[in-house]
């Protein structure tokens, strides 16, 4: 009982010891020193080997249909929408923004530019069930949202207008888009996402059970991609949605029933699907690089699409509360170190070897597992905490055995030494 004891005693001023240490060593700041290796892994999550490489294909969501504006002028989109129009979609999206009424000083070419928008308006107030994407701003003292930012009233009077939601910096820092925002609260009304608002307008039900969830960020199922690849491109790990070129539209070049009762999402994805385009895209969890990546894969209107799919499907991505998620991973990194703790006095000369296999095996068994939980059951797990730690106990422990503990039982000896040399000085005189 003694022995146990003192294991365990032992075990909570090494776990003390070790999540000190971690915590010491996040705050240490590294500079560039590091700066390859935090590129390559610093946006890395499991859960993209999962997206990008370990689920299967769905079958293609045929209620969506992308369809490229490309470099088209007003007078072109407006075009599109005639023609898309005559086959009796459902709903329209556009994710771009028509800011204001263009002019030239040009006076044959200003005639051009205003006939051109007044096409665009005709074009609008002939759709019904038309959305157009708009912007949150923040207030950069509150970071509260201010308002929305929207395209010209001219162009909005006759559409509805949802906000952009997805959460990432990848145009400016090449991040991740993993996230978006279901609803905002701007004053004292809630506004709707551009992909929420859309899905709502073609099934108010699957809508209401999302933003039942009450989560006021959403983890992205990300089902697909369009596929336009081009040499010298990174390939697209998965091809889900139907997409139509620019020209495709205008030269009607498809068939009537791809287009009625369905959901045409409008936007950018290049010139053509011939060549692809940096402007709006985004890196994604299905980027066939999930390390070290290199292009960006997927444009902003199909991210758009993956949230609308995701939302008519119902099938969403759960996330374990953060304060259980730390807890169960704070007990489970202490037993660990229990574990190793009585194996360092056991074991003695066979530590170092047996140590490193068992954190070797343990860290392989907790990335499987949070694999195949997120794989299996949309469940997100962070792990990442625990394998840290679990990566660095091992020698942890070791350092606290041999320099902590022993460093403290020297000058602990030494102290009582000098006492008692002291002691017997003063009994001297």
């Amino acid at each position: 009982m003694k022995v146990r004891n003192y294991y365990f005693t032992e075990s909570i001023l090494t776990f003390i010891f070790v999540i000190s240490s971690i915590g010491l060593l996040s705050k240490i700041p590294l500079g560039d020193f590091f700066n390859p290796v935090s590129k390559m892994f610093g946006d890395f999550q499991l859960s993209d080997v999962v997206f990008s490489h370990i689920r299967e294909n769905k079958n293609a969501n045929e209620k969506i249909v992308l369809v490229n504006i490309g470099d088209l002028s007003r007078g072109g989109i407006a075009e599109q929408i005639n023609i898309l129009r005559k086959h009796n979609p459902k709903v329209i999206g556009i994710d771009a923004f028509f800011r204001k009424p263009r002019h030239s000083s040009d006076p044959e070419e200003d005639k051009v530019l205003v006939q051109e928008d007044s096409m665009l308006v005709d074009a609008f107030s002939r759709t019904q069930n038309l959305i157009i994407v708009s912007e949150l701003i923040e207030d950069q003292n509150t970071s509260k949202i201010e308002t929305l930012k929207m395209s010209h009233p001219m162009f909005v009077q006759h559409a509805y207008t949802g906000f952009a939601d997805m959460i990432s910096e990848g145009r400016d820092v090449f991040k991740t888009a993993r996230e978006c925002i279901p609803k905002e609260k701007i004053g004292d009304s809630i506004v709707l996402s551009f992909p929420t608002f859309i899905a709502k307008l073609y099934d108010e039900k699957a809508v209401e059970k999302y933003l039942n969830r009450d989560n006021e960020i959403e983890i992205i199922n990300f089902e697909g991609n369009i596929d336009t690849r081009t040499e010298g491109v990174s390939g697209n790990s998965k091809t889900t949605f139907f997409a139509l070129d620019a020209e495709q539209v205008l030269n009607e070049q498809f068939e009537p029933e791809i287009i009625k009762d369905k959901i045409i999402l409008m936007g950018y994805m290049g010139s053509s699907f011939t060549q692809s385009s940096w402007t709006d895209k985004f890196f994604t969890p299905l980027n066939a690089n999930y390390v070290g990546k290199t292009y960006p894969d997927m444009y902003g209107v199909v991210v758009h699409a993956n949230v609308v799919s995701m939302i008519l499907r119902g099938e969403f991505i759960d996330e374990m509360n953060p304060t259980l998620n730390l807890s169960i991973s704070l007990v489970l990194i202490f037993f660990f170190i229990w574990f190793l703790t009585f194996c360092f006095y056991v074991l003695k000369d066979w530590y170092d070897g047996g140590s490193n296999i068992v954190t070797l095996i343990l860290v392989c068994f907790l990335m499987f597992l949070n694999i195949e939980i997120f794989n299996k059951y949309n469940f997100k797990i962070d792990l990442s905490y625990l394998m840290v730690a679990t990566f660095l106990s091992g020698n942890l422990v070791e350092i606290y055995q041999g320099v902590i503990k022993m460093g403290y039982i020297t000058i602990k000896e030494k102290i009582v030494t000098w006492n008692n040399k002291k002691l017997k000085s003063t009994e001297q005189l």
